[in-house]
């Protein structure tokens, strides 16, 4: 079961969700009323010690609803992002980074309609990093989702997290800020740049994406989640 917990940021005490093989829905004021929506998510990881971590299904993105999300058997209608690419599991690469660890795996467009999950890697290349909630300094990292509405194609895009940014804190601020950044993303001095952008195959004949929608499947490694947001571009 999911639960709240507490960690302490520059002397100041931050809660946050915990979720174990677990995933978080909520269904966005504005329903299905745009066109162009940006998520971010502000999250830290619990490691296994300085493994890899096998067999990882971390992704966010917009659900159709909150009945049927990402991780139901069947989900009505699903579309985010994913660390790797694979479309069932992937390993995070544990890094120490000089004592503020991280992990990164590349990252791929994943999608999900009924019992059908089809994922795309549309880079290769080390792509996304997210901070342990261990280390020299307390940190918590940022990931920021947008989504285009288009026909017949969506366009999904990611931005990166360096590793000198993955090293940083980040706070609820800087995840606000970011969201209202039109094109490129620059917050607590890391550029994030405009993002790469992929496009992908999509409809809401299924369901219309009106939800945000977070999973994480490791009980024995929960994720943190300090902060979740949504803002509308167009």
């Amino acid at each position: 079961m999911a639960n709240i917990g507490s960690r302490v940021f520059n002397l100041v005490s931050d809660k946050y969700l915990s979720l174990a093989n677990e995933e978080w829905v909520r269904t966005l004021a504005i329903g299905s009323n745009w066109t162009k929506l940006r998520v971010g998510v502000l999250l830290a990881l619990t490691p296994d010690g300085t493994n890899n971590l096998a067999g990882t299904n971390l992704l966010f993105g917009l659900c159709a609803g909150k009945t049927n999300p990402f991780g139901a058997a069947t989900t009505t209608n699903f579309l985010g992002m994913k660390f790797g690419a694979n479309a069932s599991s992937d390993p995070l690469t544990y890094v120490a980074n000089s004592g503020n660890p991280y992990y990164w795996s590349g990252r791929g467009v994943i999608k999900k309609v009924g019992a059908t999950v089809t994922s795309s890697d549309g880079n290769g290349l080390e792509w996304h990093r997210i901070a342990t909630n261990t280390g020299t300094l307390q940190r918590r990292s940022l990931q920021f989702l947008e989504i285009t509405k288009g026909s017949p194609n969506f366009s999904v895009t990611f931005w990166n997290l360096t590793a000198t940014g993955v090293a940083k804190d980040f706070t609820p601020a800087h995840l606000l800020d970011g969201l209202e950044q039109a094109g490129s993303i620059t917050v607590n001095g890391e550029a994030l740049g405009t993002g790469l952008a992929n496009s992908v195959a999509f409809n809401e004949t299924a369901g219309a994406l009106d939800s945000v929608n977070l999973f994480w499947n490791k009980s024995a490694f929960p994720l943190e989640v300090h902060a979740i947001a949504a803002y509308r571009l167009a």
